[in-house]
């Protein structure tokens, strides 16, 4: 989609973090959005700062682990919201516990939001953009769907599979000769907003120096870039990640042991803390 002008945008997980500044980056482009997420408050507050610049926002309150409610999504966003151009599925959980701790339920939750939603919107979406003959999906997926996280099991394998769900997808339209496309952002730890930025605000934890941060308004700014140049794929981070990943394809025994050395424990600290706080 080389042109955002005048194009309908739908962003999940809108209504905080990342989500607003995705909003707000697309809302300079030109576009109209879509703003879904659970919280109908908190999703009118960010609407109504972006009306206030002149935008068209439209409010779908949400759960995205709830399939009638994702149904109930599309149905409101190709009705009255005239159709979607652009899907930005951003919404996603993360939890940090040693595996043998984590509740069952925790690990469907992060399954649902972070990889269900996104897949199933997709597939939902798809068959009207095909008919419209133009479309982009944007699936914001994470730096630790690259590798080896410690403490970060479900997360992991769901940010993976955002990036593996993009790969043979774009392997699809390519043979399939599709109008529209795919692409995967992942961030590292992204400052002042997003799940590192929580962490760091309840658990006192600060990102590995290794690794740094990132400001929200450079992730949004590779949401507006995935789209408008149809790059595949991303990675937001200060420091250069893509060695240690091509390494972990060749050495993986190396690449984790590199990872450790660099602040693989980070997340051991929040882990520590929370089994701490359980009844």
């Amino acid at each position: 989609m080389k042109e955002l002008q005048d194009r309908t945008a739908l962003v999940t997980g809108a209504s905080r973090g990342l989500g607003i500044y995705i909003a707000r980056a697309l809302a300079a482009e030109g576009m109209n959005l879509i703003l879904a997420a659970r919280s109908a408050d908190a999703l009118e507050k960010v609407a109504e700062d972006l009306r206030s610049s002149g935008t068209s926002v439209l409010c779908v309150p949400t759960d995205l682990g709830d399939r009638a409610s994702l149904t109930a999504l599309v149905n409101r966003a190709e009705g009255e919201g005239g159709g979607v151009d652009l899907l930005v599925n951003n919404a996603g959980l993360e939890w940090s516990m040693a595996y043998d701790q984590i509740p069952v339920e925790t690990i469907d939750d992060l399954i649902e939001i972070n990889l269900r939603a996104p897949l199933v919107l997709s597939r939902l979406f798809l068959p009207k953009m095909l008919e419209r003959g133009r479309g982009h999906i944007v699936s914001v997926s994470s730096v630790a769907g690259y590798g080896a996280v410690a403490y970060s099991e479900p997360y992991c394998a769901t940010k993976g599979g955002l990036i593996s769900f993009t790969r043979s997808f774009r392997a699809t339209a390519k043979l399939l000769d599709y109008p529209v496309n795919c692409s995967v952002v992942s961030p590292g730890f992204v400052e002042d907003a997003g799940m590192y930025n929580d962490m760091a605000t309840e658990f006192g934890v600060k990102a590995p120096l290794a690794f740094g941060t990132s400001p929200p308004q450079k992730v949004a700014a590779a949401v507006v870039r995935a789209a408008k140049r149809d790059v595949p794929e991303i990675i937001v981070n200060p420091t250069p990640i893509r060695p240690l990943v091509a390494l972990a394809l060749f050495a993986p025994r190396l690449a984790l042991w590199i990872i450790m050395k660099l602040g693989g424990g980070f997340f051991g600290v929040v882990a520590d803390q929370r089994a701490q706080r359980r009844p």
